[in-house]
């Protein structure tokens, strides 16, 4: 069972595996409100228990996970999204076959400009994870992207 936030809502998507095909189909069974922080009763009726009991951990996980971004600098939950960022960054340079000239100067300036300012970090912590079990990747950088738009608009 996957749990996916697309806009508004939270997707419960059960994933059905044919063994003999080797293929995998995705179904959506549920959805509901993301701003709701329990299971409905309209999805706890269609899920299977252990899908209930993923459900209800990855909801406590989204929550810590949200408290914990609520609580810290928008700096560093910038810099805590930044890594996924560059990686899907480099994939997108992967896949298009031209880049106009003022973007890619641009980027490169940034990059450098970005390169130095790490270069002159000399702070370092221990690794620190929410200690998230249910919630992806994907989540987790929805929500620090979510966290880092409030403060733009905030500070228009």
């Amino acid at each position: 069972m996957e749990f996916i936030t697309k806009g508004e809502a939270i997707n419960c998507i059960r994933i059905i595996k044919d063994k003999e095909l080797g293929k995998e189909t995705q179904v959506t069974v549920a959805s509901f409100n993301a701003g709701v922080d329990r299971v409905p009763p309209h999805v706890a009726a269609v899920l299977f228990i252990d899908e209930v009991k993923e459900l209800v951990s990855w909801l406590e996980d989204r929550k810590k996970l949200q408290s914990k971004l609520a609580k810290q600098t928008i700096e560093h939950t910038i810099l805590e999204s930044l890594p996924l960022l560059l990686r899907q960054a480099t994939q997108a340079l992967n896949d298009v076959d031209q880049l106009e000239l003022m973007l890619f100067r641009s980027i490169r300036e940034r990059l450098e400009e970005l390169s130095e300012a790490l270069d002159n970090t000399e702070r370092f912590t221990a690794p620190h994870k929410t200690g998230s079990s249910q919630m992806q990747n994907s989540e987790e950088q929805k929500e620090r992207l979510d966290t880092i738009k409030r403060d733009i608009e905030n500070n228009e």
